[in-house]
């Protein structure tokens, strides 16, 4: 990352550069709970699934994200601080910010394609998270424990983002946007270095992750990450598309292939992305646990067993 690029992240997007140092400092992973008839299906076929926003756990939490920004931007003290700050840096730069936006809302809410991903702490390595075997996964969990080098590289290779959820209310978030605002007048000469339209691109980009990373308060133990994919407005010639039927319901898919590509992206394949595999509190842990080491060691794992871990949590 670039001084300017993150100079520019410190004013427009702090949240980020946080919470990856943070990833970074404390030597953290990512995991993701979830079914283990979906881990295998993501070995055996070398590729993660991508869904459709509306079609994750609770679609509210898109709106959530939606209502809080539309709430502050247009409030007459907040919003309209922030707005006559930009507008007199770069006049009219607000409303053909507005525009823009508005005419994408209808893509984010409706063809943006979501993969989640939690913080993994080290003293989660051998039992996982009580919270997350209750949430996701059902009778017959598992979770993957990724290096995360790959969530983190600097590449548009696969045109997705690794962000971070924020956790916010309405009345939390009004204040967090004043604080851009204040940032904002704080960095005045930086930021015309900038020029417009980049301008213009950081806070569009901030919005997007606004709607679509966001969450309420309610669920900050989950530690999420977003991995975000809109085709609509960029477009990876190397995520495949399918239709798959998930819980009954016919939907398009997109998967990122789980393969180095030259140059671009390494750290991706199987033997180098999963770091364990965290069986979850269940009557049939051993036979599933023997079924994810040959898995591994089909997909070119060495000690395959070493990857594999039994939580030890009482679940009822």
């Amino acid at each position: 990352m670039d001084k300017t690029h993150k100079e520019a992240l410190s004013i427009f997007y702090p949240l980020y550069l946080e919470k990856a140092k943070t990833i970074e400092r404390k030597g953290l992973k990512f995991v993701q709970y979830t079914s283990a008839e979906a881990a295998m299906s993501i070995i055996n076929n070398n590729e993660i699934w991508l869904r459709n926003s509306q079609c994750m756990n609770d679609f509210s939490e898109v709106r959530h994200g939606l209502d809080c920004l539309i709430g502050a931007y247009g409030s007459e003290d907040v919003g309209n601080q922030f707005k006559s700050t930009l507008d007199e840096i770069f006049p009219s730069i607000t409303h053909q910010l507005s525009e823009l936006f508005d005419s994408w809302i209808p893509h984010f809410m409706n063809s943006t394609y979501i993969g989640c991903v939690s913080e993994h702490l080290l003293e989660e390595n051998k039992y996982g998270r009580l919270s997350m075997w209750r949430a996701y996964g059902g009778n017959r969990s598992v979770a993957i424990v990724f290096n995360n080098g790959p969530f983190f590289a600097e590449t548009d290779v696969f045109q997705t983002y690794t962000n971070p959820v924020n956790y916010i209310d309405p009345e939390n978030f009004s204040r967090e946007f004043e604080n851009l605002t204040k940032r904002i007048q704080n960095n005045i000469d930086f930021i015309q270095t900038l020029g417009k339209q980049s301008v213009m691109g950081y806070l569009f980009d901030l919005f997007k992750v606004i709607v679509l990373c966001s969450k309420h308060p309610g669920f900050k133990e989950e530690r999420e990450w977003r991995v975000v994919y809109t085709p609509d407005q960029n477009k990876s010639k190397y995520i495949r598309t399918s239709i798959e039927t998930i819980n009954g319901i016919p939907q398009e898919v997109h998967k990122i292939p789980l393969e180095n590509i030259p140059e671009e992206i390494d750290g991706v394949t199987i033997p180098e992305l999963i770091d364990r595999i965290i069986i979850g509190p269940n009557d049939q842990q051993v036979v599933i646990g023997k079924t994810f080491a040959k898995l591994l060691s089909e997909a070119g794992c060495d000690n395959p067993y070493d990857k594999i871990e039994f939580s030890g949590i009482p679940l009822r």
